[in-house]
């Protein structure tokens, strides 16, 4: 799993850029701190409190409902410039503080 990483990295998706989050990969989820705790998140010189959410999804079918996990940006959507295909690398800092390298 993904408890020993020190960098998240995502490639953004035009969904993404369009409804304002970054997704989090179910086996990157360790990264975080759990669902619905927060954090603070460091972009250039503002820190923001954030957190991981679930959205229910039945994009394989009715019968194999299961969630997503997001990070909302709309609290800090001016402070990135962020476009279909941008790179986000968040990087741990220490114990529930994060900051956005790149």
């Amino acid at each position: 799993m993904a408890t020993n990483m020190t960098r998240f990295k995502r490639k953004l998706s035009a969904e993404e850029i369009r409804e304002n989050f970054i997704m989090i990969q179910k086996k990157e989820l360790d990264f975080f701190p759990k669902v619905g705790k927060p954090f603070k998140l460091k972009i250039n010189d503002k820190t923001v409190d954030t957190y991981v959410t679930a959205v229910e999804c039945w994009c394989q079918g009715p019968n194999k409902p299961h969630s997503h996990y997001r990070i909302d940006v709309t609290p800090f959507r001016d402070k990135l410039k962020l476009q279909w295909g941008t790179k986000v690398v968040i990087e741990k800092q220490g114990d529930k503080k994060y900051k956005v390298v790149s």
